[in-house]
């Protein structure tokens, strides 16, 4: 079992678990916090802003996390390799993944400039066209640094140093922010100027090329290279088609599901009132503060069940299952004390009227169903993560487009567009939709059909 071994813990005990995931926990909190803090302080600019940025962020997730799902299968690969201690075949996985990195410009450069201007809602394009324009042209750059050259750190359990990357990143990108949004004055003079949400996405874009620099340093490092052979950087298309297989199935089901979500935010802001849209992205904003419970446990998760796959040493997923759901519960207790206990605050920093503002109304009654999907969508994400580290994508692939498109997408349009319902349908369709996909999940993990994949 020595293969498997990530930590000095046991195998798939709550001790490996976390000692794998506070670091990507970490990690994920602190790019949520990149966009959280983007959005409080756009929303202290003026409600224009925060809701052009809430309204188009939607759509550079579709762009984004598309290509990412595709990318970080990486991880499945990598931890299946460390744990058949395979480790001279990693350096070449992670290659692949940069060149189709680097390809991606050849989709996201006319997409920003000829695509981007069409998709957005009349109401919100004068300020999020050029915003959504800046951050999707250099989306092939945040997709080396938090894609690929990420996977080949996580995947081998080394999570550490993306935890660490991604804290430099995110304080360059909190204090960019503050300045470009609202310009630096010394005396009379101007040293920088205020650029307001375009300001964001500048801070944005330059915050990301740090973690692709530094990571990329620290893959070509050595011992690195000697060991897992990060010098193999010639292009494999046997390979990448390999990946291709896995991820597909993943990344389309990503596709489909984010441009539903990116389509129905649109009719949201054109069909509901800029108070009720605006406490619809505050609560939005508010779960994602959370989120990095489910994001660091899920990528634990995986990590964990792809190396012991790798060592067909099967026993340790259900170990892991329990770990994390023991963990859960003090997610979910923490989680409740915040959104509960100091949901004044939390919201009341998004809002330059503090209580007074009838967007803050609007966010309270929200917060008790975004708790009630904070902890189904921890349950589902975790199982989700295990199905994923077999190379069961086509199954779950198959259950989240059926039931998003059919349980949330569709019934949230029909309330607000037929029948003049609010935002906070949103939250309760996507409550239901995350319990059925839970329940199809469990079921499959009970039957055994995720044991008999087999990726390398």
């Amino acid at each position: 079992m020595n293969k498997t071994k990530l930590t000095k813990y046991e195998f798939g005990s709550i001790g490996e678990l976390f000692t794998l995931s506070w670091p990507i926990m970490l990690s994920s909190a602190a790019g949520c916090l990149m966009v959280v803090v983007d959005r409080i302080i756009l929303g202290r600019y003026s409600t224009e802003a925060f809701n052009a940025c809430f309204g188009v962020i939607q759509w550079y997730w579709a762009f984004s996390c598309t290509a990412l799902e595709f990318i970080l299968i990486a991880e499945v690969f990598v931890g299946q390799y460390n744990g058949a201690q395979r480790y001279q075949e990693i350096g070449a996985i992670i290659w692949q993944m940069i060149w189709f990195c680097l390809g991606l410009l050849v989709i996201y450069l006319p997409l920003a400039q000829f695509v981007v201007p069409s998709l957005i809602a009349d109401n919100i394009a004068a300020l999020g066209v050029p915003y959504l324009k800046i951050i999707t042209l250099f989306i092939p750059i945040h997709c080396i640094g938090c894609g690929a050259l990420t996977a080949f750190f996580v995947g081998r359990g080394q999570t550490k140093i993306i935890s660490i990357v991604a804290v430099i990143s995110n304080i360059l990108n909190g204090t960019l922010d503050y300045f470009f949004i609202f310009g630096l004055k010394v005396g009379e003079v101007q040293i920088i100027p205020e650029s307001g949400i375009i300001g964001a996405a500048i801070a944005t874009v330059i915050s990301q090329f740090l973690p692709a620099f530094l990571l990329f340093v620290l893959f070509l490092r050595k011992n690195n290279r000697e060991l897992y052979g990060t010098w193999k950087m010639a292009f494999n298309f046997d390979l990448l088609k390999n990946c291709l297989k896995v991820g597909s199935p993943m990344t389309f089901n990503r596709f489909i599901n984010s441009i539903f979500w990116a389509g129905i935010t649109q009719v949201i802001v054109q069909h509901v009132t800029s108070e009720d849209f605006q406490g619809y992205g505050i609560v939005h904003s508010i779960y994602m503060m959370f989120f990095f419970a489910i994001e660091g446990t899920g990528v634990g998760t995986r990590t964990i069940c792809s190396n012991a796959i790798g060592a067909e040493e099967f026993f340790v997923v259900g170990k892991n299952i329990h770990s994390w759901l023991k963990l859960g519960g003090i997610f979910l207790g923490l989680s409740a004390v915040g959104m509960f206990l100091f949901s004044d605050s939390l919201i009341g920093i998004f809002l330059k009227g503090g209580q007074n503002n009838a967007a803050y109304f609007v966010a309270d009654q929200m917060l008790i169903w975004a708790w009630g999907m904070f902890a189904f969508d921890y349950l589902f994400f975790n199982l989700m993560s295990v199905l994923i580290a077999s190379g069961d994508t086509k199954y779950v692939m198959l259950v989240n487009m059926v039931c998003f498109s059919t349980l949330a997408v569709l019934p949230v349009y029909i309330g607000i567009v037929y029948y003049g319902g609010k935002s906070i349908l949103f939250w309760q369709f996507m409550l239901l939709d995350v319990i059925v996909r839970l329940l199809l999940f469990i079921h499959r993990y009970r039957s055994g059909q995720w044991m008999r994949n087999k990726l390398v």
